[in-house]
């Protein structure tokens, strides 16, 4: 093999796996619950307990992540636990800045689908029945 050849394989294969390797995102949760109800989130990622925040109404809360991200939520007498970043799944679909844009609402967590431009609801809030 050539010189040219080493290095145009040697080059290729550094960008395959710098391109593979998993970048860090952000997993943004906006609290858009009725009757200014506060929002409880503890979030874990690769066995790093990311601690728990009180998310008041009508704010957000970003966490920096780069692996799987399970959070138990709740607020009033409602509780869940939702996987807010999983890489295979949303790597493309929070793709907008790096960023996964969450807002909980009353019947469940909405996610910002980028290639949708939309608000769409990925997780009901278990056990919960609406009117």
């Amino acid at each position: 093999m050539n010189t040219l050849a080493t290095f145009s394989l040697f080059l290729l294969l550094t960008l395959y796996l710098v391109g593979s390797s998993t970048a860090d995102y952000k997993a943004n949760i906006f609290n858009n619950l009725p009757g200014n109800a506060n929002l409880t989130v503890h979030c874990k990622s690769a066995g790093s307990d990311l601690g728990t925040q009180t998310i008041t109404y009508l704010h957000d809360f970003t966490w920096t992540i780069n692996n799987i991200l399970k959070c138990d939520m709740s607020w009033g007498n409602v509780k869940g636990n939702f996987d807010i970043f999983d890489p295979k799944r949303d790597a493309s679909r929070c793709a907008y800045g790096n960023t996964c844009f969450w807002r909980v609402k009353e019947d469940g967590l909405y996610l910002f689908i980028q290639e949708h431009k939309r608000l769409e609801l990925q997780f009901k809030w278990p056990g919960k029945i609406f009117a």
